[in-house]
């Protein structure tokens, strides 16, 4: 089934109560690189009901089913700055870690699937709510797995869409408020974003250095191609037999979101930022070479 987001936040994929010690999954992943789509195959595969589990919004959304729909009341959230390192502490971030305890624990019972409980997080989930001793804990042992976008100005186009119109799946709902400033052909939007997702892949290239982990790499163009075969991998990854996966789930022929035509295409967006950016610093380099030095191929990061 080709789950919405709204579908993966609410009872319908809860599941019957896991009692032992969960595997860990967590997708460690930028917005519009594929994440999603990642967790479908894994969901309909049977590893895990992996979700936004830790932004914000979908904490806010969740909450109220775990019977924490007060505690999470006038939390913030907000990104970490010189004041959390005070030696007497912030209160702010003591009620969110104390809050985020009890979200996990009565999370990650109904949210296993095979003894699986996985989880995609963006870079800035991470800073904002896990970047404490209870997020600490729960990354702990845990599979990681670094999923990025190889072409980061389709990335940077696609989420500042998102953010002008609010539609972040591919269902074509609203789940946040639209810009006010709505000009898709400025090309100062698709620059931020472009400069917000190299710094958000960064943060995890870095994290997952600093500790040490060897994570499952992967590009969203390498997963379009094959989407069952790395699912097959996390399994293998896991100990588990791909052969014992739920098979024929496939997004192959899936219907394309609504067209609104009072949109630009993306294509154009591209094409508008990309001549402002000649038009500031000058032409830019072609991908032709001559013919008598050719040039090789970079290799591509594959699966590890």
């Amino acid at each position: 089934m080709r789950y919405t987001e709204a579908q993966m936040s609410s009872e319908l994929l809860d599941q019957p109560e896991c009692t032992g010690e969960p595997v860990k999954v967590f997708i460690c992943s930028t917005p519009r690189s594929g994440s999603y789509m990642l967790c479908r195959h894994m969901i309909n595969a049977g590893l895990g009901v992996p979700h936004e589990y830790f932004n914000p919004v979908i904490m806010r959304e969740i909450a109220p089913r775990l019977g924490l729909d007060r505690s999470i009341e006038g939390l913030k959230w907000r990104c970490r700055s010189i004041w959390d390192r005070l030696p007497f502490g912030n209160a702010d971030r003591v009620r969110e870690a104390n809050f985020l305890a009890r979200y996990i624990g009565a999370l990650i019972p109904r949210r296993c699937q095979r003894g699986i409980f996985a989880a995609k997080i963006h870079f800035d989930q991470y800073t904002r709510v896990l970047d404490n001793p209870v997020g600490r804990k729960l990354l702990d042992g845990g599979l990681f797995i670094h999923l990025f976008r190889e072409d980061l100005l389709k990335q940077a186009v696609s989420r500042n869409f998102s953010y002008v119109t609010g539609r972040w799946g591919d269902d074509d709902a609203v789940s946040t408020p639209p810009s006010a400033v709505s000009d898709l052909m400025d090309p100062t939007g698709v620059d931020r974003e472009l400069k917000t997702l190299a710094d958000e892949d960064r943060g995890w290239r870095v994290f997952l250095a600093r500790n040490g982990l060897s994570p499952m790499s992967i590009s969203y163009e390498q997963l379009c191609q094959d989407p069952p075969g790395f699912v097959a991998a996390i399994a293998r990854r896991l100990a588990i037999d791909p052969g014992t996966l739920r098979r024929g789930y496939s997004e192959e022929g899936a219907p394309a979101a609504r067209d609104d035509s009072t949109l630009p295409s993306k294509s154009e967006v591209a094409r508008r930022y990309l001549d402002a950016v000649r038009q500031l610093h000058g032409p830019r380099p072609t991908d032709e070479r001559p013919a008598e030095s050719p040039a090789r191929a970079a290799p591509r990061e594959t699966v590890k």
